[in-house]
């Protein structure tokens, strides 16, 4: 089998009209799907970071969130200035016990450590480590032994802790190693062994603790884990972690458990076939429990209020640290510490705690957990996320109002909403794309783009929902396109079927309009009210047997050129020639309303110009060229007709066939233009002459047929009443009043002499006298030849 056989079910499939888009665009929608569902990870990194850039621009360009006044929460800043001032860091863990006996008398009521403290304090036998103590006497190593507990630095800095002041320590959870430095407390969510095993929540491999003497001094620890998106830019934050078979919450959610007396968390997930899909995080029981909804990783969007408040206190005020520590605080710096949650952090680039963000690429990480404090404070009286068997009610409960949830996040039913919105947008758009022009289908595909950015922004905005959009939008442009594209290609290819269709046939100018509007156009076979034109060079046989083919072809040319150029000046389509005889349609491919009028006007012009071509031609040594002209109006069939080796744009039918029959009776009357009654029907503007009515050969229903003498303002007043005398004779003549008719018509040959009409109608009328009409007899005459 060649290639051309292999090749043509293609051809035939791509001709079938409209079905290669839709089955494109449904292909791209699978395509997007699979996008969705199994792609590579090279892909789906792709896909994330565009998604990254979404969320990034939404996030600058829709409302912040608002910090509210009563939302008190300080940074007290480890600082260059405070690094200076009191030295390296770490620093002395005295120093830092110091540093929070002074924030718990400045009222604070809760603080968080956004620092670990992985490894003992040097205390003094540490220092005094190379001092040989058995040179000194009894009473100093007694002095020694009793003050060592009030100067030991962890044990200062424990004490602190519990000197009424609630303090939340820090973990840095890892999955980079499997390193287990220090203990972990008892976790304190509750959730099964079994069941925390099964949840959907980031999984970590190692952590680094804080030291046993700490740790049981502090009122709670949480995950100082800030994991950033492959950009690096810190945009989500896990409330909860996993570690073994225990999870652990963040610093910031550790913080609000701890100021509004929660005993501890539950984990709220759906029952997904028996995945535990995670929907949010509770937040203590009975009338103070809150609930903050999650994506399903136990994840949150971080609801930044700003750029870094590091330099303006714009949003989140920040206290150095040494200011704390050496009563070195203005009046509003107190005020602002009274009853404040704060977080001790650092913004000293060295100390290697600074992250990008979406609105800074330089952000304290202490500040992304003052991000978080602020929606948390917001979220107490948040509304319930009920854990259950997944459903349709349980799916949308999560839609709640705006002043319910403060924390945008992606819900656990995201994934199947944008499965179904990808199908139906694309099935769709593969739908009616295809039947919708380039400027429709463009401007339709910038709505769907433009519309479905808003209903994101909308959704952010209104319900605080994170829903992806860039798939969406691949969808959009990867159907819009391809529609685009298929147009371009598959108008192209009408345009040069067109215009290699009918190039010869119709005028450029028309050439040029179907060009403008090809869907108007069609090769397919129709049936539709249209003219049609025959004319063709009496005697033809005597003047080729008087020229040499070379004269003979020159003569053709130049008769065939200035006729064809009057049926297209004349809005006509040529259909063929055949020997000496054109043949040319109005009416189609292109519509013309006044199809009848412009095949007589053509008609009339055609005759005017073989008149001017005669003394040319005399000159050359031509025959005298005469040609007759007949045109017929009516329903026809038209179409490109032919065989698979040769076809034609042409026209068929009854009215067709009349019309070459019309002209073949030109020479019998004598006349040179000759059309059927529905050829005139409607025409006022010209001068007719009623020549007879005939049955033509094969058709046993008579017709009227009239010749088109001139335009009616160019008839003189003679020849109007010539013709309304030749009308009263046919009057009489249908009345079968022979003498009448037979005296008008004698009048009009002694006129006329040369006319031929008369004689014909004097000599019927002698051989009618004779016969015995039938009482039917509607004055038709029968012509048994073409």
């Amino acid at each position: 089998m060649n290639l051309s056989s292999w090749l043509q079910p293609i051809r035939r499939f791509v001709s079938e009209g409209k079905r290669l888009p839709i089955y494109l665009g449904i292909f791209s929608t699978c395509f997007v799907l699979w996008l969705q569902l199994n792609p590579p990870a090279v892909i789906t990194n792709i896909i994330e970071r565009l998604e990254f850039l979404v969320y990034d621009q939404r996030f600058s360009i829709m409302p912040k969130h608002v910090k509210s006044p009563s939302n008190k929460i300080v940074i007290v800043d480890l600082d260059e200035r405070s690094l200076q001032a009191e030295g390296q860091y770490p620093w002395n863990r005295i120093k830092v016990g110091q540093l929070t006996e002074k924030l718990r008398d400045r009222g604070v009521l809760v603080v968080g450590f956004d620092i670990t403290f992985p490894e003992p304090d040097r205390n003094i036998r540490d220092l005094l480590e190379s001092v040989d103590l058995s040179q000194f006497d009894a009473s100093f190593n007694e002095t020694l032994a009793e003050i060592e507990p009030q100067i030991d630095a962890d044990q200062y800095f424990a004490r602190a802790m519990r000197s009424g002041i609630d303090v939340i320590l820090a973990i840095n959870f890892t999955t980079q190693s499997a390193v287990a430095y220090n203990e972990l407390p008892e976790s304190i969510v509750t959730i099964g062994a079994e069941l925390a095993q099964d949840v959907t929540v980031s999984d970590m491999t190692g952590y680094t603790g804080n030291i046993e003497v700490l740790q049981s001094a502090a009122y709670g620890i949480g995950s100082m884990n800030q994991v950033p998106d492959l950009d690096g830019v810190v945009r989500r934050v896990p409330l909860m972690i996993r570690y073994g078979t225990e999870l652990f919450p963040t610093l910031s959610l550790e913080m609000i458990r701890v100021y509004n007396f929660a005993e501890s968390y539950e984990l709220i997930t759906q029952d997904y076939d028996g995945l535990q899909v995670v929907r949010g995080v509770g937040v203590g029981v009975g009338a103070g429990r809150f609930e903050i909804p999650t994506d399903g990783f136990a994840k949150v969007i971080v609801p930044y209020i700003g750029p870094s408040s590091e330099f303006d206190d714009s949003s989140y005020p920040y206290i150095s640290a040494t200011d704390v520590l050496r009563d070195n605080l203005s009046e509003e710096e107190k005020s602002q510490l009274q009853n404040s949650l704060v977080l001790v952090g650092t913004s000293a680039p060295g100390l290697g705690d600074i992250r990008a963000m979406p609105l800074d690429i330089v952000y304290p990480g202490v500040e992304v957990h003052a991000n978080m404090l602020n929606a948390l404070l917001d979220s107490v009286a948040t509304v319930e996320v009920e854990s259950g068997e997944a459903s349709t009610e349980s799916v949308f409960s999560g839609f709640t109002p705006p002043t319910d949830i403060y924390f945008p996040y992606r819900p656990d039913w995201t994934a199947g909403a944008l499965f179904v919105g990808i199908t139906i947008l694309g099935l769709l758009m593969s739908m009616v794309f295809p039947i919708m022009g380039a400027a429709s289908m463009a401007a339709t595909g910038a709505a769907l783009l433009t519309g479905s950015v808003w209903g994101n922004f909308q959704l952010w905005d209104t319900y605080k929902l994170d829903f992806p959009l860039v798939l969406i939008l691949i969808l959009i442009l990867l159907v819009t396109m391809i529609n685009l594209i298929y147009g371009f290609l598959s108008e192209s290819q009408t345009r040069k079927t067109i215009k290699g269709m009918f190039d010869q046939y119709v005028p450029p100018a028309h050439i040029d309009s179907m060009l403008d509007d090809p869907d108007n156009y069609s090769f397919e076979g129709e049936s539709k009210d249209l003219s049609v034109l025959f004319a063709d060079i009496r005697n033809f046989t005597s003047i080729s047997e008087a020229l040499s083919a070379t004269e003979l072809k020159k003569l053709m040319n130049d008769f065939f050129t200035p006729i064809t150029k009057i049926i297209f000046e004349n809005n006509g389509t040529i259909d063929k020639y055949v020997g000496d005889m054109v043949m040319a349609f109005w009416g189609a491919p292109l519509e013309d309303l006044n199809h009848r009028e412009n095949a007589i006007r053509g008609a009339l012009l055609m005759l005017e110009k073989v008149d001017e071509l005669r003394p040319v031609f005399k000159e050359r040594g031509y025959p005298d060229v005469v040609i007759g002209i007949g045109i017929n109006s009516g329903m026809m069939n038209v179409g490109d007709m032919g065989s698979i080796y040769r076809r034609s744009y042409t026209v068929l039918g009854d009215a067709v066939n009349l019309s070459s029959r019309l002209e073949g009776l030109t020479k019998f009357y004598g006349i040179k233009l000759l059309v059927g009654e529905a050829a005139i029907k409607g025409l006022d503007g010209f001068l007719f002459r009623h020549i007879d009515r005939v049955k033509v050969k094969g058709k046993i229903k008579a017709v009227d047929c009239y010749e088109p003498i001139c335009e009616l303002n160019k008839a003189s007043a003679e020849l109007t009443e010539r013709v309304s005398e030749y009308h009263k004779a046919l009057d009489y003549y249908f009345a079968q009043d022979w003498a009448g008719a037979e005296s008008i018509f004698k009048v009009l040959q002694e006129n006329e002499p040369e006319a031929l009409l008369y004689k014909v109608y004097l000599e019927r009328i002698e051989v009618l006298r004779q016969q015995v009409l039938a009482e039917d007899w509607d004055g038709s005459f029968t012509h048994t030849s073409k």
